[in-house]
């Protein structure tokens, strides 16, 4: 994937992506392509007081973001890692979020680059109160 890297108003890296094709396998591909850029940045984002590291999934944006986060869900990483999916349609039986939820959830059991870190996984639609832990 090709990321493009900007400073955002709240002094924060940003590093997006587009995945714009419509095969399921390309899609995952990239939501877990987001995951683990993501994990290459913890070296920077996580802090002493971080806790969380969490998945939020923006239904009208088609997106996922990755960041980490303090235990008050407030206190952002140095980075956020988002990919934008323009074309992604999920089947009638399953949501686009639980699509993603799945996915992250089956990625983590096995990546060392996440178990590098004492961070909880989190799963989020919007609404960091209503965090599903993965």
């Amino acid at each position: 994937m090709s990321w493009n890297t900007e400073i955002t108003a709240t002094n924060q890296t940003l590093h997006s992506a587009t995945c714009s094709d419509n095969t399921e396998l390309a899609i995952k591909s990239s939501v877990l392509a987001c995951a683990d850029y993501a994990f290459t940045l913890f070296n920077e984002s996580v802090e002493d007081d971080s806790m969380y590291c969490l998945f939020e999934w923006n239904q009208e944006e088609q997106s996922l973001v990755v960041l980490v986060t303090d235990d008050t869900k407030q206190k952002e990483g140095k980075h956020l890692v988002k990919v934008t999916l323009t074309a992604f349609e999920a089947s009638p039986e399953e949501t686009q979020a639980e699509m993603v939820k799945y996915w992250l959830r089956d990625h983590l059991t096995t990546c060392l680059a996440f178990f590098q870190y004492s961070l909880v996984a989190g799963f989020s639609t919007g609404d960091r109160t209503k965090l599903e832990l993965l």
